[in-house]
């Protein structure tokens, strides 16, 4: 287990399938903010928190200048061979923090994160760093969640219980898990001119991508059955619960709702 940004901890190799569903799930929408956003074939684009790169290939397939920056080793070499094998000349990856980039200031045409800012103690902080690194003009993109949007219906007391146990266990731990809604002001608060505002919210009755946030939420509290703050009974009787509501034909389980931001550097 491993930091990354200010307190999210990332479990490594073993996280590689549920980036893949992430990206499987995001990554349409994704592209069609991108687009509106203005990417296009010589943008120079910077994806922060890139996770295993999806977005940062799919950029550079596009014709852009593209990295990715992730402080995560193991993922950037990841990265970095999956670039090769899809022989994408324009995909770099490298190590580095969204505090301190290491990108020349007024460089940058397009930025973009997803689940980066609510995984952070200072957003601010971070976005006036991508703010200094794009050009006068430039864009910053965002999709920041919030997963107090979780839910079954019929409703699970399960899903209702592990949810609030993992944005209690954020808030403990400096960050906020259901910080999407706010995006907007941390962005004009960053000195940001905001261009777009818009939010979806995937919900499913049945498939592969129904028992995402089981998956992540089961994962994610898992730490705190090693730390000694949920008992491996109540955690086991939770897991119960909210496989019963995903392998029931009849209930509707909502994801997070991702929030989507477009935001300018302003030209003065």
């Amino acid at each position: 287990m491993i930091s990354v940004g200010d307190k999210y901890i990332l479990p490594g190799r073993d996280d590689h399938d549920r980036l893949r569903m992430i990206s499987e799930i995001h990554d349409a929408r994704t592209q069609a903010l991108l687009k509106r956003a203005g990417l296009s074939a010589q943008s120079r684009f910077v994806e922060f928190g890139c996770g295993l790169g999806y977005v940062t290939r799919w950029a550079a397939a596009e014709g852009a200048h593209a990295t990715g920056i992730d402080v995560n080793e193991e993922q950037v070499a990841a990265c970095q061979a999956l670039a090769r094998e899809a022989g994408l000349a324009r995909a770099s990856f490298r190590v580095g923090s969204v505090y301190e980039p290491g990108i020349e200031p007024n460089t940058l045409d397009i930025s973009y994160n997803r689940w980066l800012m609510v995984h952070l103690a200072r957003p601010v902080e971070a976005m006036r760093a991508i703010r200094a690194a794009l050009k006068p003009g430039g864009v910053m993109v965002c999709e920041e969640a919030d997963v107090s949007a979780v839910y079954a219906q019929p409703p699970s007391a399960a899903y209702d219980e592990m949810r609030e146990i993992g944005l209690k266990a954020g808030l403990a731990r400096g960050v906020n898990y259901s910080g999407g809604r706010w995006a907007h002001t941390w962005a004009k608060e960053a000195g940001f001119e905001l261009l777009h505002a818009d939010a979806y919210h995937p919900h499913y009755l049945e498939g592969p991508h129904k028992g995402f946030w089981n998956w992540t939420l089961r994962n994610a509290c898992r730490r705190l059955v090693d730390e000694g703050t949920l008992t491996e009974a109540r955690w086991t009787e939770l897991v119960d619960g909210m496989n019963e509501a995903d392998n029931s034909p009849d209930t509707v389980v909502a994801h997070c709702r991702m929030h989507q931001l477009i935001a300018r550097k302003p030209l003065a």
